[in-house]
């Protein structure tokens, strides 16, 4: 439910296990106002909104502040198209940028979209559709590091230890 509601911040969504809503969300298409509906305030008061494109798609979403940190990559949520998908390139690329940011061993929190044309996404690779082939990888990654890294640079560069 978390990634489907995270996927569509323009469609209400309300999820309740024995008769408690665990969360529900607005349907305004602010997807700050889904994650803090979804994660508390406390996440949402440590993410920051970024964008970009170009090479025929955009990369946008929110990213963690290096001090949201997390012990796995649990909180690394990715959308193609608006598809969850899980995929160790866009993990790659986000880790790398955030490398000087934060402490070996830890992992940055994001909800990243990309949005591409269809024919340059193959989701027929895994059959519950959540690992995807892309036709120009090293593009795809380089779109991801370079905006994660110019987002984080712009709001102050790495953290000094």
């Amino acid at each position: 439910m978390e990634h489907m509601a995270l996927s569509r911040p323009d469609i209400s969504f309300t999820f309740q296990i024995n008769r408690q809503t665990r969360f529900s969300t607005s349907g305004s298409g602010d997807l700050k106002e889904v994650i803090y509906r979804i994660y508390g305030r406390e996440i949402a008061k440590e993410i920051f909104p970024f964008e970009a494109f170009g090479n025929g798609f955009s990369v946008k979403g929110f990213l963690g502040s290096p001090q949201l940190v997390r012990p796995n990559r649990n909180f690394e949520f990715f959308f193609v198209n608006n598809r969850y998908i899980k995929s160790r390139l866009l993990s790659a690329a986000l880790e790398e940028a955030y490398r000087n940011q934060i402490m070996v061993g830890r992992f940055p929190a994001c909800v990243l979209e990309i949005d591409m044309p269809v024919q340059a996404v193959d989701v027929n690779v895994h059959p519950a559709k959540t690992q995807v082939k892309f036709a120009r990888e090293r593009e795809v990654f380089d779109a991801v590091y370079h905006t994660v890294l110019d987002c984080l640079n712009a709001r102050g560069g790495a953290v000094q230890a």
